[in-house]
Protein backbone atom coordinates (compact mmCIF):
# COMPACT_ATOMS: atom_id res chain seq x y z
CA UNK A 1 0.00 0.00 0.00
CA UNK A 2 0.97 3.50 -0.88
CA UNK A 3 0.60 6.15 2.27
CA UNK A 4 1.99 10.07 1.89
CA UNK A 5 2.68 12.34 4.96
CA UNK A 6 4.26 16.06 4.91
CA UNK A 7 7.47 17.98 5.55
CA UNK A 8 9.74 15.98 8.15
CA UNK A 9 12.38 18.67 8.31
CA UNK A 10 14.82 16.14 9.29
CA UNK A 11 12.66 15.95 12.96
CA UNK A 12 12.75 12.34 13.84
CA UNK A 13 10.47 12.20 16.36
CA UNK A 14 7.66 14.22 14.54
CA UNK A 15 7.73 11.44 11.82
CA UNK A 16 7.65 8.73 14.56
CA UNK A 17 4.67 10.50 15.97
CA UNK A 18 2.81 9.81 12.78
CA UNK A 19 -0.13 7.00 12.75
CA UNK A 20 2.80 4.76 10.58
CA UNK A 21 2.69 2.16 13.01
CA UNK A 22 0.69 -0.46 10.62
CA UNK A 23 2.93 -0.18 7.62
CA UNK A 24 4.56 -3.38 6.34
CA UNK A 25 7.24 -4.39 4.55
CA UNK A 26 5.94 -4.03 1.26
CA UNK A 27 4.10 -0.40 1.83
CA UNK A 28 5.90 2.57 0.66
CA UNK A 29 5.28 5.83 2.47
CA UNK A 30 6.23 9.22 -0.19
CA UNK A 31 7.07 12.25 1.32
CA UNK A 32 5.82 15.58 0.01
CA UNK A 33 8.91 17.60 0.33
CA UNK A 34 11.52 19.46 3.08
CA UNK A 35 11.78 15.36 4.08
CA UNK A 36 15.72 17.28 6.22
CA UNK A 37 17.34 13.99 6.93
CA UNK A 38 20.04 14.67 4.17
CA UNK A 39 21.10 17.84 5.90
CA UNK A 40 24.22 18.61 7.36
CA UNK A 41 26.02 14.94 7.97
CA UNK A 42 25.88 15.59 12.28
CA UNK A 43 26.32 12.54 14.02
CA UNK A 44 22.64 12.77 15.27
CA UNK A 45 21.31 12.68 11.57
CA UNK A 46 23.75 9.50 10.96
CA UNK A 47 21.80 8.50 13.73
CA UNK A 48 18.47 9.14 12.76
CA UNK A 49 19.31 7.67 9.07
CA UNK A 50 20.92 4.83 10.60
CA UNK A 51 16.92 4.14 12.11
CA UNK A 52 15.10 5.60 9.39
CA UNK A 53 17.31 2.25 7.77
CA UNK A 54 15.68 0.31 9.63
CA UNK A 55 12.34 0.55 9.37
CA UNK A 56 10.51 -2.07 7.08
CA UNK A 57 8.56 0.06 4.83
CA UNK A 58 10.19 2.02 1.64
CA UNK A 59 10.28 5.59 2.09
CA UNK A 60 10.48 8.17 -0.35
CA UNK A 61 10.72 11.85 -1.02
CA UNK A 62 10.41 14.39 -3.44
CA UNK A 63 12.59 17.57 -2.84
CA UNK A 64 11.11 20.55 -0.82
CA UNK A 65 12.13 24.07 -0.63
CA UNK A 66 15.01 23.57 2.13
CA UNK A 67 16.90 20.27 1.00
CA UNK A 68 20.70 20.16 0.53
CA UNK A 69 20.63 19.55 -2.92
CA UNK A 70 24.56 19.11 -3.15
CA UNK A 71 24.24 16.31 -0.53
CA UNK A 72 21.49 14.51 -1.81
CA UNK A 73 22.92 14.56 -5.22
CA UNK A 74 26.27 13.36 -3.72
CA UNK A 75 24.15 9.64 -3.53
CA UNK A 76 24.01 7.24 -5.95
CA UNK A 77 21.48 7.60 -9.17
CA UNK A 78 19.69 4.21 -9.23
CA UNK A 79 17.16 2.27 -11.01
CA UNK A 80 13.61 2.43 -9.10
CA UNK A 81 10.20 1.43 -10.14
CA UNK A 82 10.89 2.05 -13.41
CA UNK A 83 12.65 5.45 -13.48
CA UNK A 84 15.32 7.30 -11.86
CA UNK A 85 15.99 7.62 -8.40
CA UNK A 86 18.99 8.71 -5.77
CA UNK A 87 19.27 6.09 -3.52
CA UNK A 88 20.12 7.65 0.13
CA UNK A 89 19.95 4.23 2.15
CA UNK A 90 18.57 0.50 0.99
CA UNK A 91 15.14 1.88 2.21
CA UNK A 92 15.44 5.58 1.24
CA UNK A 93 15.21 7.03 -1.71
CA UNK A 94 14.93 10.43 -3.28
CA UNK A 95 12.18 10.96 -6.36
CA UNK A 96 13.86 12.83 -9.20
CA UNK A 97 12.10 15.70 -10.45
CA UNK A 98 9.99 14.82 -13.46
CA UNK A 99 9.76 11.36 -13.48
CA UNK A 100 6.76 8.62 -13.72
CA UNK A 101 7.29 5.63 -10.85
CA UNK A 102 5.12 2.87 -11.12
CA UNK A 103 4.43 1.66 -7.53
CA UNK A 104 1.94 -0.96 -6.86
CA UNK A 105 -0.02 -0.76 -9.89
CA UNK A 106 0.06 2.91 -10.00
CA UNK A 107 1.89 5.28 -12.10
CA UNK A 108 3.16 8.17 -9.94
CA UNK A 109 4.32 11.68 -11.11
CA UNK A 110 6.65 13.36 -9.24
CA UNK A 111 8.35 17.13 -9.24
CA UNK A 112 9.66 17.97 -6.20
CA UNK A 113 11.47 21.62 -5.46
CA UNK A 114 10.07 24.86 -4.48
CA UNK A 115 11.12 28.76 -3.45
CA UNK A 116 11.27 29.50 0.17
CA UNK A 117 10.11 32.77 1.36
CA UNK A 118 12.48 35.64 0.70
CA UNK A 119 11.52 39.28 2.05
CA UNK A 120 12.80 39.85 -1.75
CA UNK A 121 12.61 37.56 -4.94
CA UNK A 122 15.80 36.26 -5.94
CA UNK A 123 16.93 37.44 -9.03
CA UNK A 124 18.11 34.00 -10.30
CA UNK A 125 16.22 30.68 -9.65
CA UNK A 126 17.82 28.91 -6.99
CA UNK A 127 19.06 25.69 -7.23
CA UNK A 128 15.82 24.33 -4.93
CA UNK A 129 13.58 25.26 -8.31
CA UNK A 130 13.20 22.72 -10.67
CA UNK A 131 15.06 24.21 -14.15
CA UNK A 132 13.90 24.12 -17.66
CA UNK A 133 15.31 21.49 -18.54
CA UNK A 134 14.05 19.46 -15.72
CA UNK A 135 10.24 20.92 -16.65
CA UNK A 136 10.64 20.31 -19.94
CA UNK A 137 11.73 16.32 -19.01
CA UNK A 138 8.42 16.62 -16.80
CA UNK A 139 6.30 18.01 -19.58
CA UNK A 140 7.40 15.03 -22.22
CA UNK A 141 6.51 12.23 -19.48
CA UNK A 142 3.55 13.00 -19.04
CA UNK A 143 2.50 13.31 -22.88
CA UNK A 144 4.18 9.54 -22.86
CA UNK A 145 1.78 8.86 -20.46
CA UNK A 146 -1.29 10.10 -22.47
CA UNK A 147 -1.76 12.56 -20.34
CA UNK A 148 -2.81 10.60 -17.28
CA UNK A 149 -1.57 9.48 -14.29
CA UNK A 150 -2.87 7.91 -10.95
CA UNK A 151 -1.23 9.90 -8.71
CA UNK A 152 0.57 13.01 -8.54
CA UNK A 153 3.16 14.25 -5.86
CA UNK A 154 4.80 17.48 -5.30
CA UNK A 155 5.89 20.28 -3.22
CA UNK A 156 4.49 23.15 -4.10
CA UNK A 157 0.90 23.38 -5.00
CA UNK A 158 -0.62 24.67 -8.47
CA UNK A 159 -1.12 28.54 -8.23
CA UNK A 160 -4.97 28.55 -8.24
CA UNK A 161 -5.05 25.84 -5.03
CA UNK A 162 -2.58 27.80 -3.74
CA UNK A 163 -4.30 30.73 -3.27
CA UNK A 164 -7.57 28.66 -2.60
CA UNK A 165 -5.97 27.26 0.52
CA UNK A 166 -3.82 30.28 1.60
CA UNK A 167 -5.34 34.18 -0.26
CA UNK A 168 -1.91 35.86 0.88
CA UNK A 169 -0.10 33.00 -0.62
CA UNK A 170 2.68 34.57 -2.89
CA UNK A 171 3.18 32.42 -6.31
CA UNK A 172 5.84 31.62 -8.07
CA UNK A 173 6.89 30.36 -11.58
CA UNK A 174 6.72 26.67 -10.37
CA UNK A 175 3.36 26.95 -9.08
CA UNK A 176 2.31 28.30 -12.74
CA UNK A 177 4.19 25.82 -14.60
CA UNK A 178 1.73 22.81 -11.75
CA UNK A 179 -1.66 25.04 -12.98
CA UNK A 180 -0.78 23.89 -16.61
CA UNK A 181 -0.29 20.56 -15.08
CA UNK A 182 -3.31 20.62 -13.37
CA UNK A 183 -5.44 21.84 -16.82
CA UNK A 184 -4.00 19.19 -19.36
CA UNK A 185 -3.45 15.95 -17.01
CA UNK A 186 -6.00 13.81 -15.55
CA UNK A 187 -4.97 12.25 -12.35
CA UNK A 188 -6.23 10.19 -9.55
CA UNK A 189 -5.12 12.46 -6.75
CA UNK A 190 -2.34 15.04 -6.11
CA UNK A 191 -0.89 15.71 -3.02
CA UNK A 192 1.81 18.62 -1.96
CA UNK A 193 3.43 19.68 0.99
CA UNK A 194 4.44 23.62 0.92
CA UNK A 195 2.09 24.67 2.55
CA UNK A 196 2.33 23.46 6.38
CA UNK A 197 -1.79 22.38 6.01
CA UNK A 198 -3.59 19.57 6.29
CA UNK A 199 -6.59 20.03 3.95
CA UNK A 200 -8.41 18.61 1.30
CA UNK A 201 -9.36 21.07 -1.29
CA UNK A 202 -11.28 18.86 -3.03
CA UNK A 203 -12.11 15.17 -3.85
CA UNK A 204 -8.16 15.03 -5.72
CA UNK A 205 -6.34 18.08 -4.56
CA UNK A 206 -4.71 17.15 -0.85
CA UNK A 207 -2.65 19.49 1.14
CA UNK A 208 -0.83 17.56 3.47
CA UNK A 209 1.44 18.17 6.65
CA UNK A 210 0.95 15.96 9.87
CA UNK A 211 -1.52 13.64 8.72
CA UNK A 212 -1.05 10.44 6.78
CA UNK A 213 -3.14 9.48 3.99
CA UNK A 214 -3.68 5.77 2.88
CA UNK A 215 -3.89 5.53 -1.01
CA UNK A 216 -6.20 3.33 -2.26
Amino acid sequence: MIYVTGDIHGDYDSLMDRPLGKLKKEDVLIVTGDFGFVWNNSNKEKSNLKKLSKKKYTILFVEGAHENLEMIREFPEVELYQAKGIKIAPNIYCLKRGEIYTINGKSIFALGGGLPPYEDEPLEAPPSMPTDDELQYAVENIQKHHRHVDLIITHEAPASVKRMVDRSATVNDLNIFLDTVLKNTRFGKWFFGALHRDRAVSDKLVCVFEDVHKVE
